[in-house]
């Protein structure tokens, strides 16, 4: 049987290179509808441990001013969904920001099955060597994690 993709869970870090697996998830919508959603996964620690000082933006903020930051990230997803895709109006389109604890390839997984997508879309920053040992590869944690198809969009850049 041939599956047939109607949900797809897009992530993006907002980088250039991480919204290149944008356009991809619409292209596999294109022709008979569905639903794309835009999600952006933000790690949100509790107060920093005075032995193991981390930086986290999210834990500085105040209510009001975490509330705006969201707003902001929400408008900076609707942002992101290709002109094209808007005015056919075929593909529907959500947008989610995640605020958690976890790590992001465990936020992602866990979005994938809270939302019962079909497939997980993102790009690959493509990092090699020294890079990748000291940074991962949230994309690699992802495949290696996920229960269901993951589409990885290799950057050019």
């Amino acid at each position: 049987m041939i599956p047939r993709y109607r949900k797809l869970l897009v992530t993006t870090d907002f980088s250039p290179l991480g919204n290149a697996a944008i356009p991809h998830a619409y292209a596999i919508l294109s022709k008979h509808g569905g639903t794309v959603i835009l999600c952006h996964v933000t790690e949100v620690h509790g107060p920093p441990n005075p032995l193991y000082a981390h930086y986290s933006p999210w834990s500085a903020l105040s209510g009001p001013e975490r509330i705006e930051l969201r707003q902001t990230l929400l408008r900076s997803l609707e942002a992101l969904v290709p002109e094209q895709a808007r005015q056919e109006g075929i593909v529907t389109t959500e947008v989610r920001v995640v605020e958690t604890p976890l790590l992001v390839h465990e936020a992602i997984c866990q979005e994938a099955v809270e939302l019962d997508v079909d497939l997980i879309v993102m790009a690959s920053h493509g990092h090699s060597g020294v890079a990748r040992l000291l940074m991962g590869s949230v994309a690699e944690h992802v495949l290696r994690v996920a229960d269901r198809p993951v589409l990885i969009v290799r950057s050019r850049g």
